[in-house]
């Protein structure tokens, strides 16, 4: 036998069994890895969602004397006025949300945040509701949806103060079927009234 060839031949069994251990570690690695069997839980999931929005109903019940739950994600404040939360941040709200005969109002633009509802005719001082966190919805609506019927009217008021003067100034709204899904930067979260009225 060629020496020459015997020491070639021990050169490749050697690195052979290199490459084989060096891929039996890896393997075994990956098996033992949980991680790779196992993936950590999601933000998005229904129990998630579920719990964040527990919190909120437990908010809004604790912030707004005398408010009943009266849907899976919905507490009447007082009689004809309602708010909706939404399972999570990323939640899909919109314009159909908002039931026939109501006027709705939304925390953000596009129909998007928490949702508060008014059914009877009258003044409403935003002040008087609260949010999950203990905020009020005064200054805090950026699109609104009036889908009551029969021509009736929801409008929005800022108090403003002019040469001493306080009083309630018109800043968006419309009759029944009108929408805006941002009221735009001279009138964003500036709401301190709604009225409702034929």
């Amino acid at each position: 036998m060629n020496p020459l060839n015997s020491r070639k031949s021990l050169r490749m069994r050697c690195t052979s069994l290199a490459l084989g251990l060096v891929a039996a570690s890896v393997f075994t690695t990956g098996l033992a890895s949980p991680s790779v069997a196992a993936p950590a839980p999601t933000t998005s999931s229904p129990q998630t969602a579920d719990a964040r929005m527990e919190r909120q109903i437990a908010g809004l019940l604790r912030h707004n004397e005398g408010a009943e739950r009266v849907g899976k994600d919905r507490v009447r404040l007082e009689p004809g006025v309602e708010m909706t939360v939404l399972p999570s941040p990323r939640a899909a709200a919109g314009m159909s949300d908002c039931q026939p005969g109501y006027a709705c109002l939304w925390q953000h633009d596009k129909f998007n945040g928490y949702r508060l509802d008014f059914y009877y005719y009258g003044t409403y001082d935003l002040g008087n509701y609260a949010m999950p966190g203990g905020g009020s919805w005064r200054d805090n609506i950026t699109s609104f949806f009036n889908n009551q019927t029969g021509g009736a009217w929801m409008v929005a008021k800022d108090w403003v103060t002019e040469g001493g003067t306080t009083e309630l100034v018109w800043i968006f709204g419309g009759p029944g079927g009108y929408f805006e899904s941002n009221v735009g930067v001279d009138n964003n979260d500036r709401a301190d009234v709604i009225q409702l009225y034929a």
